[in-house]
């Protein structure tokens, strides 16, 4: 193993037919200051904060944790209600004031704060629970763009603790959600960290052999923002040196676990999530040897392409181990070993050897054969939360990422003999190549970093693209590429050449349908072009939704018997200001949808305006309560409303 930066030849490589192996080597460079600035209320005697309750986890809720697929998710989201920051408070102090409020989701052994429109200026913004702090953030997040998820802070309580020079009203941010971190989907309450992973997973600390290339390799938690599988999933990855020992951070994980650059930015990595020593169980906590929060996905493969993802760390900590890599398949029958996280469990090892490949289906994706190693366990396997773990043919060269293990339920798998399926590094290197043989590059220049959209009621008004033109120095053609970090955003091209006389353009096209409600929506178009760091376009789209707010009532309310015929007026007001229609009305559950047009004279309730209908009826047995429901949508925006009006009929 290399422990220091060596003298390495040039090699000039084309792909990887020509196999090359690289040695791993352990990182002694600077570590990461640890030294954090604390929120002011650690020094200073202030009531408790206000809080937020979301309560415990909903059935529902609690039934989306444990494995999914391949995958396993160990938190969920939750959405924090509109106006819940209004009830926190503001305190003044002799440097200034201190916002607060706290927001608590039972059972949860920590939460994350994803924070939107963030634009705190010279303020700055802390999440904390008893010694768990997170922060401070400033300006407009650690993205320039506003939005960003905070760590992990332990427990199921956390305040969110804003200092500025004077109060600020609005607020300078938007909580949106919060992920609801559970581990244990079984348990009710906080707990220790539980090691749910099969009995039959080796403890990594038991082999000396192995005791470097551990250092490799991470437990990596991250957020899926998008879709129906939104949550908090568990995952692992290693390090991976470059050429010439760079010690550049990039993590090598799977696809199928980091597949887009809003997951990149909310990583968590733990480098030393393991036991004190051989078999002494699991430890307290995750550890502090960490690298900062966040990431930048460069490359990344399907499951059909290879499944890989290549993300380019803001940093790692002294004494951990950038592995080496071999672009040469092991044989078949080869010996090979997995460093892992099963269950998202403390560090373990699995040892096993090559079998002959074959097509597998992981759910309707095709994994090839021909870009994945079959591996057969003899010693420990591997569970959801290992994927993304480096299959090594020595200690410290990695052949494979993990993408699939055997679909066995509990401790089953200790009898079920199955094998694993890893993606081949040979495969993914020819993505990989350009930052893993740091390449020279030359850096994209964009017209614009910074794309604004607005809309009303589900459209974009004005243009709904804008164009985007890239430039370089270079006088030789440059390959780059563009990725839409949303599914709300289409690019007219994806990829293509520029030089200095020969600059490129596409267009950027924003799709409304995606925006249900009033909110500023952010993005990003990540630009790529060879080893280069990649390049950022913020995109904000501000979409207004007209919604209506109808009121209604009846007149009187109780309505007193006249004779035999009880007689009154119902009355629906908009105060919203967006005009919209009344399409159904029932009472007591019978339709009068019908008697609309002749009772209002119109279903049509203009903005700001109101419907009046009079009402008699008799033959009514008294005292009595009678429900009207009234149904409706909006004109512009399409929402529909719902009200129910109780009435009660005396003698």
């Amino acid at each position: 193993m290399t422990h220091r930066r060596p003298i390495a030849l040039l090699l000039f490589l084309t792909g990887a037919a020509f196999a090359q192996r690289k040695e791993p080597a352990i990182y002694l460079g600077s570590e990461p200051s640890r030294i954090r600035e604390m929120p002011p209320s650690r020094s200073l005697s202030l009531a408790p904060a206000a809080g937020i309750a979301l309560g415990a986890l909903t059935a529902a809720e609690r039934a989306k944790l444990g494995s999914v697929g391949k995958d396993r998710r160990i938190g969920v989201h939750r959405a924090v209600p509109d106006g819940s920051l209004d009830r926190g408070t503001w305190s003044q102090t002799t440097s200034g004031s201190v916002f607060r409020v706290a927001l608590r989701s039972n059972g949860a052994i920590g939460i994350r704060v994803q924070f939107l429109n963030f634009s705190a200026g010279d303020g700055k913004l802390w999440v904390h629970s008893g010694n768990s702090v997170d922060g401070p953030y400033a300006g407009r997040g650690p993205y320039g763009n506003g939005e960003f998820w905070s760590s992990t802070v332990k427990g199921d309580s956390v305040v969110i603790e804003f200092a500025t020079a004077q109060p600020m009203s609005p607020l300078p941010f938007h909580v949106h959600k919060i992920a609801h971190v559970a581990l244990d989907p079984l348990a009710a309450a906080p707990q220790p960290l539980p090691d749910l992973a099969a009995s039959c997973e080796l403890d990594v600390n038991c082999y000396p052999d192995w005791l470097d290339a551990k250092k490799s390799v991470a437990h990596i938690q991250f957020e899926e923002t998008e879709g129906p599988e939104q949550g908090t999933y568990v995952c692992s990855g290693a390090l991976v040196g470059t050429r010439d020992n760079s010690f550049k951070p990039y993590l090598l994980t799977a696809g199928h676990c980091i597949h887009d650059e809003p997951a990149a930015r909310s990583l968590e990595t733990f480098w030393a999530y393991e036991s004190a020593g051989c078999n002494l169980g699991p430890p307290s906590s995750m550890g502090t040897l960490n690298s900062q929060n966040g990431g930048d996905l460069l490359a990344w493969g399907t499951i059909e392409q290879g499944d890989f993802s290549l993300v380019l760390l803001p940093n790692v900590p002294s004494g951990v181990v950038f592995a080496g890599w071999d672009t040469a398949d092991p044989v078949l029958g080869s010996s090979v070993a997995g460093i892992h996280h099963p269950m998202g469990s403390y560090k373990r090892i699995s040892f096993g050897t090559t079998q002959p490949g074959e097509d597998v289906f992981i759910g309707t994706d095709l994994a090839p054969a021909a870009l994945y190693h079959i591996v057969a366990w003899d010693l420990g396997l591997t569970e959801p939360g290992s994927s993304g773990s480096p299959l090594f043919s020595s200690p410290g060269v990695i052949v494979g990422s993990l993408t699939y293990g055997p679909d066995v339920p509990g401790e089953l798998l200790c009898l079920s003999g199955s094998g694993s399926g890893y993606g081949k590094f040979s495969n993914a290197y020819l993505t990989l190549q350009p930052y893993l043989e740091d390449f020279a590059f030359t850096n994209l220049q964009p017209s614009t970093t910074n794309l604004q959209f607005t809309g009303l009621n589900h459209a974009i008004t004005g243009s709904a693209t804008q164009p985007v033109t890239l430039t370089v120095q270079a006088a030789s053609p440059i390959q780059w590429s563009a990725r839409a970090d949303a599914s709300w955003l289409q690019l007219s091209e994806t990829a293509g050449t520029v030089s200095a006389s020969s600059p490129a353009t596409f267009q950027v096209t924003v799709n409304p349908k995606y925006f249900l409600t009033t909110d500023t929506y952010t993005s990003t178009i990540t630009l790529l072009s060879g080893a280069a760091p990649p390049q950022f376009i913020n995109v904000q789209v501000s979409m207004q939704i007209q919604t209506s707010n109808v009121t209604v009532s009846a007149i009187p309310n109780p309505v007193p018997v006249s004779g035999t015929t009880w007689s009154l007026s119902l009355q629906l007001q908009e105060t919203g200001g967006a005009a919209t229609t009344l399409t159904q009305l029932k009472i007591d559950g019978v339709d009068y949808s019908a008697n609309i047009a002749g009772w209002f004279g119109s279903a049509s309730l203009p903005a700001n305006g109101t419907l009046t209908a009079a009402i008699h009826t008799g033959g009514l047995v008294t005292p009595v309560t009678k429900y009207f429901e009234f149904f409706g949508q909006d004109v512009a925006s399409g929402q529909t409303w719902y009200r129910q009006l109780p009435v009660t009929f005396t003698q």
